[in-house]
């Protein structure tokens, strides 16, 4: 997750600024797309995308897989939640026509978020999505908006993101080897492996920080200066097509 994966295509070609407005746009369109039908276009949409970017699908399976979860959870509340009428009724639980549709919709909708935002870090070197990102932030640093620190921020979050995850495996295997059983054990026990699990990924981030701040600090880092990009960037034919067809999926919802 967060990861820049190589490959030959018109996608990585692309400037970095038009990825990140057709990645915003397009998942704007999925959040106030009215029904299935408008769901589906940008839907579709993203499918061709993640095809054009000539990576594997499991690389954006893997990424689904981070968040699942979460999504699991989002969608179950809005099918128990939304009232309507009753398809199936469980003691207290009660699952509704409206619920399950709407739900449905909503598994669409993160799953094409989650998609997105990994077709975006697949596609674009880190440099270039923090340049990216600067010029199109840059106006508000007229307004005395810190833009170099907040993009900084993100970049580094983006790129901390497969290293936490690494760590993350890394200390739940060897809690494997100590004996843990996150499968069979009590609650209780399950609570303790889960304190065991976050204090050391914890620390180990903390760790990172500080070597990474000590890092830029001996490197005379500052954000003050205004600095010369490393990536020239300059808009082509493909740049223009992909924000004219997110421009119309953004409008079709609007009308």
């Amino acid at each position: 997750m967060g990861q820049y994966i190589p490959a030959e295509s018109p996608l990585h070609r692309c400037d970095a600024r038009s990825k990140i407005a057709a990645t915003a746009g397009l998942s704007l369109s999925l959040l106030i797309a009215p029904g299935w039908t408008n769901t589906l276009v940008v839907s579709g949409v993203i499918v061709i995308l993640i095809i054009l970017s000539r990576i594997n699908f499991r690389s954006y399976l893997a990424n689904w897989r981070i968040l699942f979860i979460l999504v699991l959870i989002t969608v179950l509340l809005q099918i128990l939640l939304i009232p309507g009428k009753t398809i199936l009724r469980l003691s207290f639980i009660n699952i509704t026509q409206e619920g399950l549709i709407s739900g449905s919709m909503l598994l669409v909708k993160l799953s094409g978020i989650i998609l997105l935002a990994a077709w975006l870090t697949f596609t674009t070197r880190p440099a270039q999505l923090t340049a990216g990102l600067e010029r199109i932030f840059s106006p508000l640093g007229k307004l005395g908006f810190p833009v170099q620190e907040l993009v900084m921020i993100m970049t580094l979050s983006l790129r901390f993101l497969p290293l936490l995850v690494e760590e993350t495996l890394m200390v739940y295997r060897a809690q494997l080897v100590r004996g843990a059983n996150w499968r069979t054990g009590t609650l209780g026990q399950k609570g303790r492996y889960l304190i065991a699990l976050l204090v050391p990924i914890l620390r180990l981030a903390l760790e990172r920080a500080e070597y990474l701040v000590e890092a830029m600090e001996n490197r005379g880092y500052n954000s003050g200066p205004a600095r010369t990009p490393l990536y020239p960037q300059s808009l082509h034919l493909g740049d223009g097509l992909l924000v004219a067809v997110t421009c119309l999926i953004l409008v079709m919802q609007v009308i």
